[in-house]
């Protein structure tokens, strides 16, 4: 069941519990002019965002764009049903585009990288596929420095935030001094680990909502799976990243060292039974991309027959 909340003059809330530790919040932005949604959530909201819609003052009509934070399943699910009901068009970085359009693409990419490893099973198959409403074409490519003017002074521009995927956008509305992400913070304290695929632009990204803050005022930072905070809330969410991050390289680092040469699989099963998480493929996806960096640092190397080493272990 999903609750509608006003934000502010200028943003209102349509969220949903995913699960039972686990919610979902999409943002509805208006103007003088016109209205743009932030991500579309899942199929099952659909009537929901029409009822905000309205419960906001705004006209079907209204709806111009769904401006993505990135293009994950639970970020796109209603993309194909507001398209048609309001004629607006969808916006989305490049890099992800094609996930839109082709779901079996999006399936395979994001929960089957390794599939020898993943198994291509009925149950996953409806985890990632069920709640999209319907494949649909971007009709926008959106990046840093993308910019969209409301009308009334209320003002949308999209800063990239890389690391829980490789493109992923922020939109900074100037008006209001809102900062709306995604899931740029991942979730840390969920059952499974939430997923990045790069550290090193997880870490940048970290940094960088730092320097934003630090350059526009942020009076309110809105999230898809956080509630609403404030700007000192969120500084203690990014060092808690930070920490966490740390953590799965420490633990990474572990691992292969006990293990001297050790595989994806093994480090995969071995990170989640050490952090108390459930081994399934966000997380597999997270382990390569540690290993990827710490190659890139000069730490850990590839063995002939596919296992990591540590470069130098007798130093570690």
């Amino acid at each position: 069941m999903a609750s509608y909340k006003v934000i502010n003059e200028y943003i209102a809330q349509t969220s949903i519990w995913l699960t039972e530790e686990i919610p979902l919040y999409v943002y509805l932005v208006k103007g003088r002019d016109y209205g743009v949604f932030i991500d579309s959530g899942v199929k099952p909201m659909f009537a929901d965002f029409i009822n905000t819609i309205e419960e906001f003052g705004l006209a079907l009509a209204d709806i111009k764009y769904i401006l993505h934070t990135h293009s994950h399943h639970d970020h796109i699910g209603c993309n194909a049903a507001l398209k048609a009901a309001t004629g607006c068009q969808v916006a989305a970085h490049k890099h992800y585009a094609h996930w839109h359009s082709d779901f079996e693409r999006h399936y395979q990419e994001f929960a089957r990288p390794f599939p020898k490893l993943i198994e291509d099973t009925t149950g996953l198959r409806a985890e990632v596929l069920d709640i999209l409403d319907g494949p649909h074409t971007v009709d926008l490519l959106v990046d840093e420095g993308s910019v969209f003017s409301l009308g009334g002074g209320v003002g949308l521009e999209a800063y990239c935030f890389p690391g829980h995927m490789m493109a992923e956008l922020g939109w900074y509305e100037k008006l209001s001094g809102t900062l709306i992400l995604g899931d740029v913070i991942t979730l840390m304290e969920a059952p499974f680990i939430h997923g990045h695929l790069t550290v090193g632009g997880y870490r940048d990204s970290l940094e960088k909502i730092s320097l934003l803050m630090n350059k526009h005022p942020v009076e309110l930072v809105l999230m898809a799976h956080f509630p609403p905070m404030g700007p000192h809330q969120l500084t203690a969410l990014i060092n808690q990243a930070h920490e966490y991050l740390d953590k799965i390289e420490v633990t990474v680092i572990q691992i292969i060292k006990n293990g001297r040469a050790v595989s994806l699989k093994t480090l995969w099963q071995s990170l989640c039974d050490r952090l108390g998480k459930v081994a399934e493929f966000r997380a597999l996806s997270t382990v390569y991309a540690h290993i990827e960096d710490l190659m890139a640092k000069n730490i850990v190397i590839e063995n002939i027959d596919g296992t990591y080493s540590l470069k130098n272990y007798e130093k570690i």
